[in-house]
């Protein structure tokens, strides 16, 4: 974030730049970059949910891994989401 919001400030953005300028209190603002950066964090694609494996392991499954696939595939779509909902979002944004 500290890179992106760096990069804000090169790009001439103006909730950055009043930062820098010292022209009192300003409201920074999250850029395109920024909020897609934490979105595709929060979805997480995770590989292998080794905490679940975990507890399935302590609670006496019979099976602890198999929770792999699905949660492969769980994690793939909603990252996928996220990034259809980014791309949705900046194009209205443009419009």
């Amino acid at each position: 974030m500290e890179v992106l919001a760096q990069l804000e400030k090169e790009r001439g953005n103006p909730a950055y730049l009043c930062e820098s300028t010292g022209q009192g209190k300003c409201e920074r603002i999250a850029s395109t970059e920024m909020c897609t950066f934490l979105i595709l964090n929060i979805s997480s694609l995770q590989l292998i949910p080794v905490n679940m494996i975990a507890y399935r392991q302590q609670y006496g499954s019979v099976n602890p891994a198999g929770i792999i696939a699905p949660a492969i595939v769980a994690t793939f779509f909603s990252t996928l989401t996220a990034i259809a909902y980014c791309k949705i979002m900046n194009m209205r944004r443009k419009t």
